[in-house]
């Protein structure tokens, strides 16, 4: 053999060789790649299962969790079990032995016994409830203010000037960014020649009167922010409102403000009954009584155990049944006029006060819905329009007349000086008359 051809010999040899190698490793790093991720996977997806399976069965199984409701409900008689009317006959040595599997299973897995011993409550578990009450007290203590209203007036002795000054409690109801708002008794500030808001035993800033509402007693202060401190106002707190429609008869709360005549002063206690209202100008509002001191010169707010405010003492809206018993305004029906106050907006006037009709009374008029018109107000849009004491109103437009609260509703959704269309019915004698009245609404004037 040639020296040329030996060499192409071991050429190609060689060439051989070294294509077989570089086709085994391409085989093989794939293999070993894909286990190295299949062992990877398996790991994290182990680690994961670990640490989300618990809050997957949580999520999948929270419907099934007792949630603790915000009101204090009624409870409901426990149903009894139903009974089988179709009952089956068993094969009696069937049942046997089923029951003595299970007492065998009893036996092995006895229930555990629970031994129940009372704790007997101290003084310092006493002590700790009140704590708490006097903390919550304090953190809403910080929506609330003193009121000073000042009177210029002379001595009559020395003929000098000198101020007569008032105090009563205020509620900060909202910040606006440019005002202060506080919420204050109307007939406490008034006729007062000068209003000042009370920060500190040596720090007064003045108020104005914003709006009020003549009706209910209350009246919307306005202090400018520019006129308080960064100290002073980053100690005060705009009050959290609550709903007056879950507090029922026995619910424990706290009274703040003057609630006994005094500033700054608290008490404690309960309601005591519900279901009375007071009928305003074309509307209604709840009211609830408490078993704390009435007083004449009572103000302040009522709130419950969250520390939300539920309630506004009232000294003028209570009926005669409650007079010498502590009445407060429910919040819930009030929020809608507080908000018309603090927004200044226009409060439509009808100009009626109403009853509600209890089923009899409809029974007697042959109507299914509609509120008594218990008193027309003089010059209002509705004693222009010819609408009488005694009429009963049926609907507003489209909308029907359940109740005055409804009839509420259904006006305050006009501007004045809109014109709507009053289905009523009049009684004269014995007869009974379906009337259309159109009406022309005004802005409510104070």
């Amino acid at each position: 053999m040639s020296e040329n051809d030996k060499k192409d010999f071991e050429f190609i040899k060689e060439h051989v060789i070294e294509k077989k190698r570089k086709k085994f490793k391409k085989r093989i790093q794939p293999f070993l790649m894909t286990l190295c991720l299949a062992i990877i996977f398996g790991l994290v997806a182990a680690v994961t299962f670990v640490v989300m399976e618990p809050k997957f069965y949580e999520f999948l199984h929270k419907d099934t969790q007792t949630k603790t409701p915000t009101a204090f409900p009624t409870q409901c008689p426990i149903m009894d079990d139903p009974v089988d009317t179709n009952p089956v006959v068993e094969d009696e040595t069937h049942t046997m032995e089923e029951n003595s599997e299970t007492k065998e299973e009893e036996e092995k897995d006895p229930a555990p016994v629970i031994i129940e011993q009372p704790i007997a409550a101290d003084i310092d578990d006493f002590n700790s409830i009140y704590d708490g009450i006097r903390k919550m007290s304090l953190e809403v203590e910080k929506s609330i203010v003193t009121i000073m209203s000042i009177n210029d007036e002379t001595d009559v002795w020395f003929g000098t000037n000198v101020e007569l000054v008032k105090e009563t409690s205020g509620l900060v109801f909202y910040n606006n960014n440019v005002n202060l708002l506080i919420l204050v008794s109307l007939d406490r500030i008034k006729d007062a020649d000068t209003i000042k808001v009370k920060l500190s035993d040596s720090f007064t800033v003045d108020a104005v009167i914003q709006d009020y509402e003549s009706d209910v007693n209350l009246a919307m202060l306005a202090v400018p922010l520019e006129n308080i401190p960064a100290t002073y106002l980053g100690n005060l707190k705009v009050a959290t409102l609550g709903e007056s429609y879950t507090a029922s008869v026995g619910s424990p709360i706290l009274a703040l403000g003057n609630p006994n005549g005094h500033v700054e002063s608290m008490e404690t206690g309960i309601i005591s009954s519900r279901n009375s209202y007071a009928y305003i100008t074309d509307n209604k509002l709840d009211l609830f009584n408490l078993d704390i001191t009435d007083n004449e010169n009572s103000d302040g707010i009522i709130v419950n155990m969250k520390g939300e405010v539920i309630g506004i003492i009232t000294r003028t809206l209570r009926d005669e049944k409650n007079q010498g018993i502590s009445t407060a305004v429910g919040i819930s029906k009030l929020k809608s006029i507080l908000g018309d106050m603090a927004n200044t907006h226009p409060r439509i006037c009808f100009g009626v006060k109403t009853l509600d009709m209890p089923d009899a009374a409809k029974q007697e008029y042959s109507v299914t819905n509609g509120i008594y018109v218990n008193e027309v107000l003089e010059d209002s849009p509705a004693f222009q329009a010819g609408i009488q004491a005694g009429d009963i109103i049926l609907q507003v437009n489209d909308n029907t007349i359940i109740n005055t609260n409804n009839f509420f509703t259904s006006i305050s959704q006009f501007l004045p000086e809109e014109e709507i269309q009053v289905k009523i019915l009049r009684t004269s004698g014995t007869n009974q008359k379906e009337m259309e009245i159109e009406v022309t609404l005004a802005a409510k004037e104070q």
